[in-house]
């Protein structure tokens, strides 16, 4: 395959050329940095804006959150205390039941019972002292 004719290029002008722009870049670079820095901070302004805002509203729902967890809490620990409360009368009732039948099938006495008694005998011993005075 033939080769394609190319036009001489003149290595020294274009190398100088070269070299000036990218002195000139450098020496632009520091004010061209800066303007980058400044326009990118104030673009980010409004964004960090929004994130305060929407750190704000999340911090206010997470603080209605916990109020409302914290009264349902304070609800069922208040249903739970009063259930605990019936369940404990209850299984009181159900024990005292089964310990005056057991007292029962052994012919043991309550204690109601030998209350009872002795208040019997205290009223027939007044009136058998008030029989010998006679």
């Amino acid at each position: 395959m033939p080769r394609k004719a190319t036009r001489p290029t003149p290595k020294t002008s274009t190398a100088s050329s070269r070299g000036g722009k990218v002195e000139l870049a450098v020496k632009a670079a520091p004010k061209n940095a800066e303007a980058r820095v400044q326009a990118f901070l104030e673009s980010g302004k409004p964004a960090l804006k929004r994130a305060q805002a929407l750190v704000s509203q999340t911090s206010r729902r997470l603080s209605k959150q916990t109020q409302a967890l914290r009264s349902d809490l304070a609800h069922r620990v208040s249903d739970l205390g009063t259930r605990v409360e019936k369940e404990r009368k209850s299984l009181g009732r159900k024990v005292e039941g089964a310990v005056k039948t057991t007292l029962a099938s052994l012919n043991i006495p309550t204690r109601s019972e030998i209350n009872l008694l002795a208040r019997r005998v205290e009223e027939l011993s007044r009136k058998i002292d008030g029989l010998k005075r006679r």
